[in-house]
């Protein structure tokens, strides 16, 4: 609804036909902040008005006499009481109060009064008092359309963000200055035209580059925000490969995704080239956010690259990759720094919460575990997973000797044991989802694929949880779960190969 709409005498005639008990005219009924899905027809919808009304005014007049030293006035059920509380109202001199209590007992309350009743008890002659009333909902007509301009923004912010991808973490640590800081590059004009997010797989370059997106469609500060995959391959830091669901390998399947979520749905049977030259006036007269995630892993980034430059400025290009771009002139490099010391205390004590154990570190555990870590928020969250299972200082001294073995070694030490602490029904599980794509699959289609028994596939869902070998994307209600892609890499680099289990026990922690 457009909030001009929403005007005094509509209002007046909404109040005043739920008064006499007769129907209300049907603008109002179209407000966003109305609509929901379970919410479609006009009697819903007149119920939902009348409690948000209702809502909007005691919180105005519950403010107002807090101002005014007095507590909140429990509902009134009777006449004189009624009476006397908008007697009260009246004794304080607060023009407001007297607007919104002279609204509220005149149209909103449960025992009808008369206006001549109401200005005798406000110590006003009928004239005046409706004059109050007026004024009343005049602020309430302002009020509703702050609302409703909220609520524009809000599912404009959701419209903007509709191509991100789930967020990877429910919560994320140290990384409120890194966002700040893009938000504040990207939104500052003639700033920098391409922006690289660089980093060592793990380390959060999509979960941060999610967050700036998320935060610019939030502020309304893009016409449009694009999201384009480029992930060829799921990589560990030793280059490890598992092949990523309908990735965008080339610079035409960029370009092609990029034409599709801006909506140029008619282009599909151009060569990238008309594409990108129907694109350019476009993008020259709207400002857009493009985010391609992981760039490395485009075959021809050396020409995708030179091919986006003439449609920057006014749109913004947002980059993540493992490689630096620091030789492309056009391009802002961004490296990711790992947490702090206190971030990564904050992040394994959370992890360790969320699994109902003792969360108070020693200081030198939290700074031998960070020496080793490095901050890497991914490796945190796993070894935090095994934390209950082996002692800290020979789970820590076994880490040292992984990182040192090899640069991957540290990623493959803490998978090994994992796995080796899951039971047959959870490995069987974890195999299983391999294939699952990147926005992951409910539990009745992990339970389908499993081929488990329901009371095994049950704990076998737990360990993997309790393990941090599973990721959930979705809504609490109606949950996703998904693999990270270092566990995807672990399970077809070094389980599917083959390993001797009895080997990597011997080399394991000791108690």
């Amino acid at each position: 609804m457009d909030v001009g709409d929403i005007t005094i005498p509509l209002l007046n005639d909404t109040l005043r036909a739920w008064r006499q008990g007769d129907r209300i005219p049907a603008g109002l009924l179209e407000l966003d902040i109305l609509q929901n899905p379970a919410t479609t027809s006009p009697i819903e919808r007149e119920i939902r008005l009348r409690e948000r009304i209702l809502a909007v005014v005691a919180e105005e007049l519950d403010a107002h006499r807090r101002a005014e030293g007095r507590s909140p006035a429990p509902v009134a059920g009777t006449r004189s009481a009624l009476l006397a509380d908008i007697g009260h109202d009246f004794g304080h001199g607060n023009g407001e109060l007297e607007a919104w209590s002279a609204l509220y007992h005149r149209y909103l309350t449960i025992v009808p009064l008369s206006v001549e009743a109401l200005a005798a008890a406000a110590h006003l002659d009928v004239r005046n008092f409706r004059r109050r009333v007026n004024t009343g909902v005049g602020l309430l007509a302002d009020r509703l359309r702050r609302l409703e301009l909220a609520e524009h923004d809000r599912r404009h912010g959701l419209h903007l963000g509709r191509h991100l991808p789930p967020p990877e973490y429910t919560h994320l640590f140290g990384i409120d200055g890194p966002r700040d800081e893009l938000t504040a590059l990207l939104r500052r004009p003639g700033g920098p035209a391409f922006i690289s997010i660089e980093g060592l797989g793990g380390i959060g370059k999509t979960a941060l580059a999610r967050a700036v997106a998320f935060a610019l469609a939030q502020g309304g500060d893009f016409d449009g925000i694009a999201w384009v995959s480029a992930r060829q391959t799921w990589l560990n830091d030793a280059g490890a490969i598992v092949a990523a669901p309908d990735p965008a390998t080339t610079l035409a399947d960029v370009v092609g995704r990029l034409t599709t979520q801006l909506g140029f749905t008619e282009l599909a049977g151009l060569s990238a080239a008309d594409k990108l030259d129907r694109l350019l006036p476009f993008l020259k007269s709207d400002r857009d956010l493009i985010v391609i995630d992981n760039l490395e892993s485009v075959s021809d980034v050396e020409l995708l690259l030179p091919a986006l430059l003439p449609l920057a400025q006014p749109a913004r290009f947002l980059l993540t990759s493992r490689q630096s771009l620091s030789g492309y002139p056009a391009v802002t490099s961004f490296p990711v720094r790992p947490l702090s010391l206190a971030g990564s205390q904050a992040l394994v004590e959370s992890e360790l919460s969320r699994r109902g154990r003792p969360t108070t570190l020693a200081a030198s555990d939290v700074a031998a575990l960070h020496e080793v870590v490095g901050g890497m928020p991914l490796a945190l969250k796993l070894v935090a997973a095994q934390m209950g299972l082996w002692p800290l200082p020979a789970l820590l001294d076994n880490l040292r000797r992984a990182r040192h073995r090899a640069p991957e070694g540290l990623y493959t030490y803490i998978y090994r044991r994992a796995w080796l602490a899951l039971g047959d029904p959870a490995r069987q599980l974890l195999l299983s989802l391999l294939p699952l794509g990147p926005d992951g699959e409910d539990v009745e289609w992990l339970r389908l694929m499993s081929f488990l028994p329901p009371d095994e596939f049950d704990d076998a869902l737990t360990q993997l949880r309790a393990y941090s070998l599973l990721e959930m994307a979705g809504s609490l209600p109606s949950p996703r779960y998904r693999l990270h892609r270092l566990t995807a890499t672990f399970l077809q680099a070094e389980i599917l190969v083959g390993w001797d289990d009895a080997a990597i026990e011997r080399s394991g922690p000791s108690s």
